[in-house]
């Protein structure tokens, strides 16, 4: 659609006017003016429709899945038909809000087939799944008297995970329990037979399933591939809309977030079978060659909920691992109790609490230091790298 600018139909303006006071004083040399100035504007109109036919944008995304805080290269490939020498086009982007304002990028027009390429950064903070386009053509005239705004079809799909710290290797060494000696020891203490099958999970062979042991427990059960012993941790996020403070990219449930996938890849990289649950219940399981891909998707997607509870650690629910890594929001007596009551058959308890205590009342976490539980209060005011350096050390701050 065409439409004029301000100074077209300034022009378009003064024109009308001497056209009608021609005719009225009669006065011919005042109607040719008021001719050439519409005429003028016509033209312009018709250039800029001219300036930029058939456009085309295709965009590409380098990469187009990335951790929070990472920049990413957008590549816009643009084309279009164009007979305006001189005209020029504004392509304007739209971007959702969280990625700052939609870049505007200039295009001069020529003569025939038209191809530019043009590039710009984006730097998202905040994780989540943005659909960045599709483009808006805005063309004018050279005198800027007319102007076209075109709509491209086309979008394309960022993918932002939380971002993922760089930790130490305390929880690999030998002073976790869960390494040498210490895993024949913990075999002993869960038992042969649990230590030498587990649940069956998809795309195992249906040659391992160990038949006593799904009659005996009504589950499928087969048989571990190697190792009699198998390092597993549980990742307890709390995402209860109740126990965070703030918003956006600095709240503190974003921050409860980026330690959940840094523990989570963590425990990966070492070779820990790793699993997922939240305030609202545990998370489907994943396939084994897709763990790590799986386990970002469900933090990127992970919104607040208004649980008040946390349902997904309930005793009879069967919470596996050998590792139980608990990332609270605000730890209530009521919520120290409940994860008392999981450190059981020698599992390894560790808790991450972002809130301090209400001032002039018992903090919670010293009940589960009391039971076993290696505990860091008041995260959110540290890294998570530090955060999870003072919980090796097993204190309460």
């Amino acid at each position: 659609m065409i439409r004029l600018t301000s100074r077209g139909l300034g022009l378009v303006t003064v024109a009308v006017a001497l056209l009608i006071a021609a005719a009225a004083t009669g006065l011919r040399s005042l109607a040719w003016p008021g001719g050439l100035l519409l005429g003028l504007v016509a033209a312009g109109a018709v250039l800029a429709w001219f300036s930029a036919r058939q456009p085309q944008a295709r965009r590409t995304l380098h990469p187009d899945r990335v951790a929070a805080g990472t920049p990413v290269r957008v590549v816009l490939d643009l084309e279009r038909d164009s007979i305006g020498l001189g005209a020029w086009s504004i392509v304007e982007e739209t971007l959702p809000a969280p990625l700052g304002g939609a870049p505007a990028i200039a295009v001069p027009s020529g003569w025939g087939r038209l191809h530019s390429q043009h590039h710009y950064r984006l730097t998202p903070t905040l994780r989540g799944r943005y659909r960045i386009g599709p483009s808006r053509w805005a063309t004018t005239d050279p005198l800027g008297l007319a102007g076209t705004r075109r709509r491209m079809a086309g979008s394309s799909l960022l993918t932002v995970t939380p971002a993922v710290h760089r930790l130490g290797d305390a929880i690999r060494g030998a002073g976790t329990g869960l390494s040498g000696d210490a895993a024949h020891r913990r075999s002993s203490v869960l038992g042969a037979d649990d230590a030498l099958i587990r649940e069956y999970r998809p795309r195992d062979e249906l040659r391992r399933i160990h038949w006593p042991s799904t009659a005996r427990t009504g589950t499928l059960m087969v048989r571990r591939e190697e190792h009699a012993w198998e390092p597993s941790a549980l990742i307890l996020l709390d995402n209860r809309s109740a126990g965070h403070s703030g918003e956006g990219a600095a709240s503190s449930f974003e921050w409860a977030v980026s330690a959940a996938a840094s523990i989570a890849v963590h425990l990966l990289d070492a070779g820990y079978d790793v699993e997922l649950t939240d305030a609202d219940g545990a998370a489907p399981p994943a396939e084994r060659d897709t763990i790590r891909e799986a386990l970002l998707d469900r933090l990127t997607d992970i919104a607040p909920s208004a649980a008040t509870e946390l349902a997904g650690l309930r005793a009879d629910g069967g919470v596996r691992g050998q590792l139980l890594i608990a990332v609270i929001g605000r730890l209530t007596p009521a919520d120290a109790v409940a994860l008392t009551s999981l450190r059981r058959d020698g599992r390894l308890c560790r808790a991450i609490v972002l809130q301090p205590a209400e001032p002039g009342t018992d903090d919670p976490a010293e009940v589960l230091v009391a039971n076993g539980w290696h505990v860091v209060g008041d995260a959110a005011a540290r890294s998570v790298p530090d955060a999870w350096a003072e919980l090796e050390r097993g204190a309460v701050r």
